[in-house]
């Protein structure tokens, strides 16, 4: 895991009995290795998976490409990336006893320029950001996409699922 934030994804990957090794620039926050994802200390083919969770938009765009590219040097499968998709909208909920409990969760883009917060330099769908430009983006650094969603009721992480 890359950017480990509160540890939460690193607990619950372990409590499943994953081996999961992680890296982060602070060293406080006590990762496996302490490093950069523009050059990670890794030999090729480190991993089977990497997830780099709400990581890549702390860095400025003109990284996005090295930083693919370091990815699939490091991993020998595939490789998770979480994206700030920020929606403006609202969830809706129903739960009546003889039913399922239905979900929903309804969205608009917000097409603004991204401004830097002193986090993020940009988001997914933000105006220049487009998926087109990420797809394209990760197809450049040799990925596939296997998959990419919005999980169920989250109108802020967008997933994509890439194999090398």
């Amino acid at each position: 895991e890359i950017g480990l934030g509160m540890g939460l994804t690193t607990w619950i990957l372990r409590r499943w009995g994953l081996n999961v090794a992680t890296l982060d620039l602070d060293p406080a926050l006590e990762p496996t290795c302490t490093g950069d994802i523009r050059a990670m200390p890794f030999a090729d083919d480190s991993f089977d998976t990497i997830l780099a969770a709400e990581v890549l938009e702390h860095l400025p765009f003109d990284n996005f490409a090295a930083c693919l590219n370091e990815l699939r040097r490091v991993t020998r499968r595939r490789v998770v990336i979480t994206l700030p998709c920020a929606l403006v909208g609202l969830h809706v909920g129903l739960n009546l006893p003889i039913l399922e409990p239905m979900f929903v969760a309804l969205g608009f883009r917000q097409w603004t320029r991204p401004r830097f917060d002193g986090q993020h330099y940009w988001e997914l769908d933000r105006r220049g950001y487009p998926k087109r430009r990420i797809r394209r983006a990760l197809r450049e650094a040799g990925f596939s996409i296997v998959k990419e969603f919005r999980p169920g009721l989250s109108l802020y992480n967008y997933f994509f699922v890439l194999q090398k």
